[in-house]
């Protein structure tokens, strides 16, 4: 799933946009996988996260998800339920 996940956000696009944010020890990646998550489930997340996947063009600036965004949360999660 990684190797999907990175062909639509790279690793400079994350350094790009992380800047100097800090999840403790969370994963980034798994920042950004919950963060699309908790926009198209409806839920709020924090200023810094949604920043960043906005930055990353998953989600709009109205909080919504973007083809890119539902492209992402397949390659993360959809073949968890194959």
């Amino acid at each position: 799933m990684l190797s999907d996940e990175l062909e639509i956000v790279s690793d400079a696009d994350l350094d790009k946009a992380w800047g100097n944010a800090n999840f403790g020890g969370t994963e980034r990646r798994d920042v950004i996988r919950y963060g699309v998550l908790k926009c198209v489930s409806g839920y709020y997340q924090g200023h810094t996260s949604t920043c960043i996947v906005t930055n990353l063009g998953l989600v709009d600036k109205e909080y919504n998800i973007t083809p890119k965004g539902r492209a992402y949360l397949w390659a993360a999660f959809g073949k968890i339920c194959v």
